[in-house]
């Protein structure tokens, strides 16, 4: 089993302990060996019109890790799937899991050269506010650029202190399906918006 399978099964098992009301598993023979940063996505399969779509229910996470990666990750998970109003067993079961590790946060000065678009997650302080932008969010908002930096302002306003952080990103094709690793730096959204820039 990869170790984006391991993270997905591991926050559904968390997510039904806590709606069951049982108690979280915190270790795993894998995980409990591991620390990272990590978030976890749900979203919902939504279809309508004969098309099919995703929806975020909601995500949560932590930039650096508070213990090792079987704790953080269900303890996140239980926390998250507690957040979503009204959600059930049935909701997770026709939603989609995903896991974001976060590895490498590091200060940053803002400077957009050799930023890695699809790879790399933006991380803000200003005053007591703390701001995350993963790439997944960058991709599909189409936050490039300078629109980036405008973002992050426009949501907490002028940063005091700015941190990137690299990513790997394990995601569920349909509900509790196969799990593979994202490749976002190969979205066309961030080709095409090199070729306009050029």
């Amino acid at each position: 089993m990869s170790l984006g399978a391991v993270l997905v099964s591991h926050v559904r098992s968390a997510m039904v302990a806590k709606l069951r009301g049982l108690p979280l598993p915190v270790s795993h023979p894998v995980l409990s060996g591991l620390r990272s940063g990590v978030f976890v996505t749900v979203e919902a399969v939504v279809r309508s019109g004969g098309f099919e779509r995703r929806e975020v229910r909601g995500s949560l996470g932590i930039v650096e890790p508070f213990r090792d990666l079987a704790f953080d990750t269900a303890k996140i998970a239980a926390e998250l799937v507690l957040s979503i109003p009204r959600f059930t067993e049935f909701d997770l079961r026709r939603s989609v899991v995903e896991v974001t590790l976060v590895e490498g946060l590091r200060e940053w000065d803002g400077s957009l050269d050799g930023f890695e678009w699809g790879r790399e997650g933006v991380y803000v302080v200003a005053g007591q506010r703390r701001f995350v932008v993963l790439p997944q969010t960058m991709i599909e908002r189409r936050i490039l650029g300078d629109a980036l930096l405008r973002y992050v302002e426009s949501m907490v306003g002028p940063p005091e202190k700015m941190y990137r952080f690299s990513t790997r990103i394990y995601y569920e094709l349909h509900p509790e399906g196969e799990v593979i690793e994202r490749e976002l730096w190969r979205s066309r959204v961030i080709k095409q918006f090199f070729e306009v820039v050029r």
